[in-house]
């Protein structure tokens, strides 16, 4: 039986192996884009922002377009569900 992917709860990332996890933790459940060099989780703010910047210069979206993308995704996310 092949080890199920975690996805972080705070952005949606594959989390495939131990360093894509914060603080390179397979426990954690956030990856290493959403957690400081500690493995803790960071603000909304800066996830969000991070999230936005992916998603302009991956998706070719405009700041508009991102914000908006980002903001509906994160609502669905555990990290910022009730947030």
């Amino acid at each position: 039986m092949a080890d199920e992917v975690k996805v972080c709860q705070s952005c949606g990332m594959p989390m495939k192996v131990a360093k894509d996890h914060g603080g390179k933790d397979t426990n954690n459940p956030y990856c290493v884009y959403c957690t400081d060099e500690a493995g803790k989780l960071k603000s909304r703010q800066q996830v969000r922002e991070g999230m936005i910047r992916f998603y302009m210069s991956q998706m070719a979206k405009s700041r508009e377009e991102a914000e908006k993308s980002v903001d509906e995704h994160m609502k669905n996310l555990p990290a910022w569900k009730d947030k």
